[in-house]
């Protein structure tokens, strides 16, 4: 009779676990809430972050070395010295240092028109800065405009761009002005530069990637 009994209990268990599973088999499956890699962001906040600071750094000190070439050391000697200070590379990108870089790229370039409107002369050593730094430019500015179209889609999901976001949002803001204002004085910058014997060789395929 016992032993009756313990079978009739192992059936029972057998055929209660059968239905479950059936049941489970039968249920939708739930959603997902991890950090799988379907749901996982295209982009990661600090790292755009960082390669925005560091393509704006870039095309600061190109600004500055073609200011200078032109005649507009003693106008940025003191932009120069603090960017020489700045961080780079794989620091960690700072608000500050995007306030920094755009305050220092937009006097620059004030610099580089001003002294391209009034058709400044070139002398020897001069010209080669001037070769070098417009093709710095160039790239600094091919690099920065690559970098807006991801700076708005994390600016688009503000939660991707968690601690990083006052930085983010303050290149967001700034960076396409910058990139437009640089790119639109190119032609002008190419004609002025290249009046004054000016190798723009490189400069001119690099100004490729702007696609203007």
């Amino acid at each position: 009779m016992k032993n009756i009994k313990l079978a009739f209990s192992a059936l029972t268990v057998t055929l209660a676990l059968g239905a479950s599973q059936a049941m489970a088999q039968g249920l939708p499956k739930m959603p997902s809430f991890g950090g799988g890699s379907s749901s996982a962001p295209s982009a990661n906040g600090a790292e755009v972050a960082k390669n925005a600071r560091n393509a704006l750094y870039a095309f600061a000190k190109a600004q500055t070395g073609l200011a200078s070439a032109l005649g507009g050391y003693a106008d940025l000697s003191a932009q120069m010295a603090l960017l020489d200070s700045m961080k780079a590379g794989d620091a960690a990108a700072k608000k500050e240092d995007v306030d920094t870089l755009v305050s220092i790229s937009k006097s620059a370039q004030e610099s580089i028109n001003k002294k391209a409107a009034e058709n400044a002369e070139l002398e020897g050593d001069n010209k080669l800065l001037a070769a070098n730094s417009m093709t710095a430019y160039v790239k600094g500015l091919v690099a920065s405009k690559k970098l807006i179209s991801s700076i708005q889609g994390l600016m688009s999901n503000p939660i991707s761009m968690g601690a990083d976001a006052p930085t983010l949002i303050a290149t967001g803001k700034e960076l396409p002005g910058i990139v437009s204002t640089g790119a639109s004085s190119t032609t002008a910058l190419f004609s002025y530069l290249g009046s004054k014997g000016v190798d723009l060789a490189e400069a001119k395929t690099a100004a490729n990637g702007l696609g203007t």
